[in-house]
């Protein structure tokens, strides 16, 4: 069923913690999505934009050395791509123009991340 929802999807997932972003984008494969690109700085998600917009994006709201997703997302999302975010910090501590996407509390899990992905699958929730 979960490949059928995602198979000829991309996912652009956004990590700065090499060994997490591992794991999860092989999840991200199990899901069913054709397409992973995984970036680990906000310049490596540049280039691989540079290969079309994604369907998805999974962002890590804060990166290594002070990089912050969320322009990125904002940019993504008025592309029409469904933006997931996810960060140490809970929703009611992100910038106000973040409330309105999609949020995950790490750490989280497998199950987590599948069903935020569903939700903004099923709703087109961007």
């Amino acid at each position: 069923m979960l490949s059928t929802i995602f198979s000829d999807r991309s996912i652009l997932y956004v990590e700065d913690e090499i060994i997490v972003a591992l794991e999860i984008s092989e999840h991200l494969r199990d899901l069913g999505f054709s397409d992973v690109r995984v970036a680990h700085t906000l310049r490596a998600a540049e280039r691989e934009l540079e290969k079309g917009v994604p369907d998805f994006a999974l962002l890590d709201v804060n990166l290594g050395n002070g990089e912050r997703t969320s322009e990125l997302g904002i940019s993504l999302r008025e592309q029409g791509t469904r933006v997931l975010f996810a960060s140490g910090y809970n929703k009611g501590e992100l910038s106000e123009r973040l409330q309105a996407f999609d949020f995950l509390e790490k750490p989280t899990s497998h199950e987590d991340i599948r069903n935020a992905l569903v939700r903004i699958a099923d709703n087109g929730k961007a």
